[in-house]
Order: structure tokens, then sequence, then C-alpha cells
């Protein structure tokens, strides 16, 4: 995989050893050792991390893998002129539902992401709350492509009781569903909706990035 062998190059143009290359990243040496293997990759949030530590592009990370081959053959074209920005439609929990639709801004989304899902099917909203913070942290927004279903596992943008919107791991239950967060705090436990409760939970967007706000410092 690209991100495999780009991240074992750049530890070896640094002549690291992986348990450096694991200090400098605040992560175990066994984390190093399974992303040059390809056994394990960050999300891209943490991928954007690394890339700044570094000094380097996300591009130089990832390379170009994730480019959807089915696009058309003039989407690049198409999708370079449009500056790879995206709305942000405001705020959504990642703890305690709340209002979705507030404070409209926008974005900008790595090339590949825009590649692969479409910029017209992308969006944006801003995470408050820790509940999902192994995953998105407070502050940063969440990158969704716009889709009614998701695989049970998936994180999405669900909106609950009919007008308030959360971020969450979603699990497909047989008589419902069941939204998982995933924190580093205890505190924040499994909501399960079953039977007529299951029927007011609408997902909006599937999981596909994240970003840091503007004034994010690393």
């Amino acid at each position: 995989m690209d991100f495999a062998k780009n991240i074992k190059k750049l530890r070896e143009e640094k002549n690291w050893s992986k348990k450096e290359m694991a200090d400098f990243l605040q992560v175990s040496d066994v984390t190093i050792h399974y992303w040059e293997t390809g056994r394990n990759e960050p999300r891209m949030g943490r991928v954007e991390e690394i890339a700044k530590k570094f000094d380097i592009k996300v591009s130089d990370l990832i390379g170009k893998s994730a480019i959807d081959a089915s696009l058309p053959p003039d989407a690049i074209t198409r999708i370079t002129a449009s500056n790879y920005k995206i709305p942000v439609y405001g705020s959504i929990s990642a703890g305690i539902p709340l209002e979705a639709i507030e404070n409209l801004t926008e974005t900008s989304v790595p090339d590949h992401v825009i590649l692969k899902y479409g910029e017209d099917k992308l969006f944006g909203l801003l995470v408050r709350g820790d509940s999902m913070n192994k995953i998105v942290h407070d502050g940063h927004y969440a990158i969704l492509c716009k889709t009614d279903r998701v695989e049970s596992g998936e994180v999405a943008a669900v909106i609950v009781n009919g007008y308030d919107a959360t971020l969450k791991r979603v699990i497909l239950l047989d008589r419902g569903v069941l939204l998982e967060p995933a924190s580093y705090n205890p505190e924040h436990t499994p909501k399960m909706y079953l039977d007529e409760e299951a029927k007011d939970i609408k997902v909006i967007g599937k999981l596909v990035a994240v970003m840091s706000p503007p004034d994010f410092k690393f």
C-alpha cells in the first residue's frame, strides 16, 4: 500500500530506527511496524498530523491510490478548478446530540477525497464533544459523503428524533440500531434504538475524512 511504502521510505531517509520514528510521532514502535507492513493504517486525521510534522504534503504519504477509476476522464480537470472547497454546515455533537445546521462556512479537502467521492457529494460538520475522540477530536471537521445507508460498523452522521444530529459508529441490529461512541472517556456509552425508536434514526452521511480547522496548532 502507498502509505506503508512511503512511511518506511521517510523513516529510512532520516536514517531512523523504528523506535526513533515512534518517539518522534509519539506512537509505539509496534505501531510503526504495523504501518510499514501494511497491517494497519492511521486514519486521515492522523495522516495529516504526520504530514505536518514532517512538513510534507498528505499526498506524499498516501499517493493517489484512492482515486476512483470509475470517474469520467475530465473529472480531474473539473475538480482541480474547484479548489477542493466543500461546505461546512455547522456543528454536530460527538457527545449529546445537538441541532445540526448552523454557522455555514467551508473547508479545504485533500484532492484524493474529492476525486474518490465527488465534490457535490461531500460536506463537512464541525464536531463538538469527546465521545468520538479516538477518530475525530473536538473542534475538528468531520468530512462526510452524502448517503442514507451505511454498512454495520461504519462511522456516520445520523439524525436522531427528527432534527438532532450526532456522529457515531453505527451497528445494525436485527430489530434496530446501536449508536456506539469511540472515546477515551469511559463516561460515553452506546445507545440502542429498537423497533419504533429505530425509525427515528436517519443516516445523512458516512465519515470519509477528518480535517483540522484553519487555526488548529499541532
